[in-house]
């Protein structure tokens, strides 16, 4: 897979396998804050995990840049997530959305998170560049549902667990993080969920004036 390394002094390729996707679920920071996106989920008939943060393992194959992806039925949305990339000693920030099927999150949230494509932007952060403002990086989402843009959800990485304490939990399952791609854990909704034809998301730094976007089409496919 490849991604384009926005620096200081410009772009560089970055290139390589991904050998795992790890996808971290209920880390925030605040606990209510946690327990609120629990709730949600519990609202929908979600089964939730005892114990937080939960590492859930799935297949790099469902990593995507494409424009769209297609779901069956119409039980499914996005989620905005600040990535980590581990390649060759570096840590890089990037954004993807966990687009997960609702209706079987609520028989396996596992199984869900397996079900769907995993869309990334192409553009990533060298990590040690915006390691001193980290906390102060904004994420954002929205969606188009029948025509119209709605914000969907709004946050900082703040607002989540640090990323340190992150991978190291992540390590205490799968000690080997090398070329491997990481969901980080996502910020709550504004009005719960939402299932609509287009997710928007990003990636907001002031500091450095710049920002990574990512928009993508859903096409649901009817289900027999």
């Amino acid at each position: 897979m490849e991604w384009s390394v926005v620096t200081r002094e410009g772009r560089k390729r970055l290139s390589f396998e991904v050998k795992r996707l790890i996808v971290v679920g209920f880390a925030g920071r605040d606990v209510e804050k946690t327990m609120e996106h629990i709730r949600e989920l519990e609202a929908e008939g979600i089964k939730c995990p005892k114990e937080v943060p939960v590492v859930y393992e799935c297949s790099p194959a469902l990593l995507t840049q494409a424009p769209a992806t297609e779901v069956v039925a119409g039980a499914s949305s996005g989620e905005v997530e600040y990535l980590v990339l581990k390649h060759a000693g570096k840590t890089y920030i990037g954004l993807g959305s966990d687009h997960t099927d609702r209706a079987l999150e609520a028989v396996s949230i596992h199984k869900s998170k397996q079900l769907c494509a995993k869309p990334i932007a192409r553009e990533v952060w060298d990590y040690e560049e915006i390691a001193a403002h980290f906390a102060s990086i904004r994420l954002v989402a929205s969606q188009t549902v029948k025509g119209e843009a709605l914000d969907y959800q709004a946050g900082a990485t703040a607002d989540l667990l640090p990323l340190e304490t992150i991978l190291a939990k992540v390590q205490r399952e799968i000690p080997d993080l090398e070329d491997c791609v990481v969901y980080t854990g996502t910020v709550p909704l504004k009005q719960g969920f939402k299932f609509g034809e287009r997710f928007s998301c990003a990636l907001i730094d002031e500091a450095m004036g710049r920002r990574i976007d990512l928009v993508y089409d859903i096409r649901v496919i009817e289900e027999h």
